[in-house]
């Protein structure tokens, strides 16, 4: 007897869960350094956001061309939480990092860098049904 869901739909955003979870590492890296020398967030990494914001767009759209071609998560309501939170995730953390000088606002936008490709694989499992196990 198997306990995977009978009927499991296909990820259709592999190819850009990748580029998302890059572009997020990135602005983990450069915020995290950042943050280590103390210094504000300076304005182009505004560029690193929007790029990883235009990223999780094209994923908003595919995911919602397959939903709309029968292929869709396996908890629509679960799924739709974690998808307004990753969009909102970076451009928050921005708007309060930037009204934070120095290494704590910096910090923030850090944090949204490592935040976001967990909430990624988060989407993944929910569209999927993938549920996670825990020991005992």
């Amino acid at each position: 007897m198997t306990t995977a869901p009978l009927l499991a739909s296909a990820w259709p955003v592999a190819s850009v869960q990748t580029v998302v979870t890059v572009l997020a590492l990135a602005l983990a890296v450069v915020t995290g350094v950042l943050a280590l020398l103390d210094r504000k967030l300076p304005r182009w990494v505004l560029v690193l956001v929007a790029l990883l914001e235009l990223a999780l767009l094209v994923m908003l759209v595919q995911c919602v061309v397959a939903w709309v071609g029968g292929n869709g998560p396996a908890d629509p309501v679960v799924f739709l939480a974690y998808l307004v939170v990753v969009l909102v995730a970076a451009p928050g953390t921005v708007w309060w990092g930037a009204a934070e000088p120095g290494r704590w606002g910096t910090g923030v936008v850090c944090i949204a860098g490592l935040l976001i490709p967990v909430l990624v694989v988060r989407l993944q499992q929910v569209w999927t049904g993938a549920s996670v196990t825990t020991g005992g």
